[in-house]
């Protein structure tokens, strides 16, 4: 009897087999095709996180649609050439965009938070930094504060139960243990903690607190929702703390993945070597520079690398520019926003990008 139910046991087992190896093939299939996928429709699917504050707590990223938009544009281009088509999707907040990642409805996520939460999901495939962005304070011009340490003992207005609340206090405290180290007066937090962000913006614009606290992106968008009044206002320098963020692709297809890292790393190396949208499209052989002969395809290399045609450098940036050019478009100082650079400069010129050799 014993013998007969092991029996049937494997017999079902058997019957069972295929079928569950069809559908891991087919799973696999539908998820390892992105790059497939784009050549055939000739559409890149870019899902861009909104960081609405209302749907998410985890974060307080500004709106950066455009930024992202031209991300997405250029990893497009290197893979299909100048005439391309982005298919922008937006989403609320990162669990929605990270879901339609999963399941295969958008391609990239452009700009994620880059944290332990995140990262360590194993079917996602993270590149290095793309944006790096941070919580810091918004005040009225005609209050004087010059610095966040002159903010003690003012309250300052926030979202609670976020991350930027758990900045503040972590700020806080360590100025307050470093100002005791040196015996100095130690600074004093006062919180004005808000459910809902209309509310804070009021108390705040109505002087009842004298700082707006948020991630820089959230804050400068904010700012420009001030309209007339945006002037009253300004981003004190600096940031309490980073919150880096990277573009994002199924970990499953590491081809596609590949070309969306070093993307980057060619908007960063443009800049880094002084080649513009401007530059490269008058001259696409430009210089006898070593290392700008790699970046423009003259040897050949960039391009077999990845499995993209030896120019698709050049006609990233011929499209969208360095990316110092598309930071300042769309995020810095010929945009509205109006934010400045700060850690989102090359390390050269004092901010944290770093560009890693082609070569």
């Amino acid at each position: 009897m014993a013998k007969r139910i092991c029996m049937g046991l494997f017999s079902l087992l058997l019957i069972a087999l295929p079928a569950q190896a069809a559908t891991l093939a087919h799973t696999t299939l539908a998820h390892s095709s992105t790059l497939a996928r784009i050549r055939q429709t000739k559409i890149l699917r870019c899902g861009i996180n909104q960081e609405t504050p209302e749907y998410s707590t985890s974060d307080d990223h500004g709106p950066r649609s455009a930024f992202d938009a031209d991300f997405c544009r250029a990893v497009t281009i290197a893979i299909l050439g100048p005439s391309v088509r982005v298919a922008v999707t937006t989403y609320p907040d990162d669990v929605a965009v990270m879901q339609a990642l999963r399941a295969g409805r958008i391609d990239l996520i452009p700009t994620l938070t880059l944290d332990l939460t995140h990262s360590s999901a194993a079917d996602l495939a993270f590149s290095p930094p793309v944006l790096f962005d941070g919580v810091g304070f918004l005040v009225p011009v005609d209050a004087g504060v010059a610095q966040p340490e002159e903010l003690s003992g003012k309250k300052i207005c926030f979202l609670a139960e976020t991350e930027v609340e758990v900045a503040l206090r972590v700020w806080f405290g360590q100025q307050q243990s470093a100002q005791q180290t040196h015996s100095q007066q130690k600074l004093h937090f006062v919180p004005f903690p808000f459910q809902e962000e209309g509310e804070m913006e009021a108390a705040f614009v109505t002087g009842n607190c004298a700082a707006l606290a948020g991630d820089r992106t959230r804050l400068a968008a904010t700012r420009l929702a001030f309209g007339s009044r945006a002037a009253q206002y300004a981003l004190l320098p600096g940031q309490i703390s980073q919150d880096p963020l990277a573009a994002v692709s199924r970990a499953n297809d590491p081809a596609f993945a590949a070309i969306v890292r070093w993307t980057l790393e060619v908007l960063l190396q443009a800049e880094a070597y002084g080649l513009t949208q401007q530059s490269i499209a008058n001259d696409p052989t430009v210089p006898a520079d070593p290392r700008v002969a790699v970046l423009t395809g003259r040897t050949r290399e960039i391009g077999s690398r990845l499995g993209l045609d030896n120019a698709w450098a050049v006609q990233v940036i011929s499209a969208v520019g360095n990316y110092g050019e598309i930071y300042d478009r769309t995020l810095g100082s010929q945009s509205p926003l109006q934010l400045p650079r700060t850690l989102n400069r090359l390390q050269l010129q004092g901010g944290l990008h770093y560009p890693i050799p082609l070569k």
